[in-house]
């Protein structure tokens, strides 16, 4: 970062300055402001390339200045939030202010001469905001889906390991919020992590339709003023400076002006936080005093005035971020479906959107990895439930048919409570089964633990 708070402002041109007089100050993300800078730098050194416009003392200047821009360096050189008009044209000029100024000072303070870089002449040359801006925005959401992928998968991890332990452990299965049927633990703990693999799987294949770029279709996909030779050679030095497997798209005019690629990505990411959220409301119930048969840690004070009582934060917190990226990949579909002819001008609120759903994505994810291992089973509670529950009715189905248990069941609603043992006896004696049977399906249906697989 900049140690002089002045030098931000000796940046930036006049058109950065007419942009804050229109939208007002913000903050350009760092991600964005690192693909653009890696967008511009691949196409400068495609010029370079193609056409030598630069003396190679100069060039390196500029290569250098686009260097402290992608690792962050500048960042405080970047004033503009990126809810604008002009879909992204002010952001373009903002970039190409602040290189050419610091790679003119770079160029001084290593030569002792002046010399003048444009920031539309030079820096811009075979380029438009059209092309190079949803370049930007396609590196930021392949990350971004890169780094989701990888959460995705820990917690995928994280949720099959907790499975496998839970594996044998029987707790009392709820449909409608009502007492069931006897369900293992570990099975409750598979079918979350069954939707958590679809998800995964969504956004490796969503991901892998983010590769193509605009890059080299310049204002609306023709290639006006950029040559075959620069296009080869831009799409080549972007996947060299970005490492990705980025192609240029073979439809640049739909790569311009569609952006339904955004939106595809985003509802996978709307999708995978829909069942963070499932899961997190299934953890609530389950952690809540109405179950208790899971134990949320104490992480904090659950109260300032009720030391006797334990929040679950990182699930309220799992919870609300998944409310976050549902909410922001909801906009993302709607800027993605908002461009009109040749041109998405909505592009910079797409960006916008589409950072906050998966920053909200990746806390949601990380929340409930750093809750999994730490959670734990309440076995006391867990065969409390099962054993004062008429759930067990339910086991006497294969023996005793549906209408015969449903009697059973309305006669025992209608009697007084019994513990344990006699609760059997009045079973067995209103089912006309033997007791022993009775016993051995309630206790299969209670207590039974078998070893995992």
């Amino acid at each position: 970062m900049l140690e002089d708070p002045a030098l931000p402002r000796a940046y930036w041109g006049k058109e950065t300055e007419k942009a804050l007089v229109n939208f007002g100050h913000g903050i350009t993300p760092p991600v964005v402001i690192a693909a653009y800078a890696q967008v511009k730098l691949a196409a400068l050194c495609a010029v370079q390339e193609t056409e030598r416009r630069f003396p190679l003392g100069l060039f390196s200047c500029i290569e250098d200045a686009l260097g402290q821009i992608i690792r962050g360096e500048l960042d405080s050189a970047f004033p503009l939030p990126l809810k604008q008009g002009g879909a992204g044209t002010s952001l373009n000029m903002n970039l190409n202010e602040v290189a050419s100024a610091r790679a003119a000072e770079l160029y001084r303070e290593r030569s002792g001469l002046e010399c003048c870089i444009d920031p539309i002449e030079d820096l811009n040359r075979c380029q438009s905001t059209n092309d190079t801006f949803p370049s930007a925005v396609t590196i930021v959401a392949y990350e971004a889906a890169v780094r989701a992928d990888a959460l995705v998968a820990e917690l995928q991890d994280a949720l099959a390991a907790r499975e496998r332990e839970l594996e044998a452990l029987l707790v009392a299965g709820r449909t409608e919020l009502q007492d069931a049927l006897p369900i293992r633990l570990g099975q409750v703990v598979g079918a979350w992590a069954g939707a958590i693999e679809r998800d995964r799987w969504r956004l490796s294949k969503a991901k892998e339709r983010l590769r193509t770029v605009a890059l080299g279709g310049t204002a609306v996909g023709t290639c006006f003023s950029a040559s075959p030779d620069y296009l080869y050679a831009a799409e080549k030095h972007l996947r060299r400076i970005t490492h990705l497997p980025l192609s240029r798209s073979q439809n640049l005019p739909d790569e311009i002006s569609n952006a339904d690629k955004y939106a595809e990505l985003s509802n996978c990411a709307a999708l995978c936080a829909g069942n963070l959220r499932k899961i997190a409301s299934d953890l609530l119930l389950y952690s809540s005093s109405a179950f208790g048969e899971l134990k949320h840690p104490e992480l904090q004070y659950g109260s300032t005035i009720m030391p006797a009582k334990t929040n679950p934060v990182l699930l309220e917190a799992a919870k609300g971020f998944a409310i976050d990226a549902e909410q922001e990949a909801a906009k993302v579909s709607a800027y993605a479906f908002e461009g009109q002819l040749q041109l998405n001008a909505y592009l910079p609120f797409l960006a916008e959107s589409l950072v906050a759903c998966f920053a909200s994505l990746e806390r949601a994810i990380g929340s409930l990895v750093a809750l999994l291992p730490i959670l734990e089973p309440n076995r006391e509670r867990i065969l409390h439930n099962l054993r004062s529950s008429n759930l067990r009715l339910n086991l006497l189905v294969p023996r005793l048919g549906y209408r015969r248990v449903k009697e059973l069941f309305r006669e025992l609603e209608r009697a007084a409570a019994v513990d344990e043992a006699s609760y059997v006896d009045l079973v067995a004696e209103r089912s006309g089964l033997e007791r022993d049977e009775v016993a051995a399906i309630f206790e299969l249906g209670v207590i039974h633990e078998r070893s995992p697989q």
